[in-house]
């Protein structure tokens, strides 16, 4: 059976909660809202999707100064 998790992950100092899960034998999924935008990576792990999750987001919100969250 494949696993599916809930992860928080910090990007410019704020948590987020994604959720992580075994697509199949050797893909992980993370999934998340960041800002209003969906962002979806693919991995070999649970822990490398993450990472990379965290990333993708960080590139979104990197336009010269860190992104101001509406929560």
């Amino acid at each position: 059976m494949y696993q599916m998790m809930k992860q928080a992950v910090r990007v410019w100092d704020v948590s987020y909660e994604i959720t992580v899960y075994q697509k199949s034998k050797s893909v992980w999924v993370a999934v998340g809202d960041y800002l209003g935008e969906w962002v979806e990576v693919k991995a070999s792990s649970a822990s490398s999707a993450a990472k990379h999750w965290q990333e993708a987001a960080r590139y979104r919100g990197n336009v010269g100064v860190p992104p101001s969250p509406l929560r």
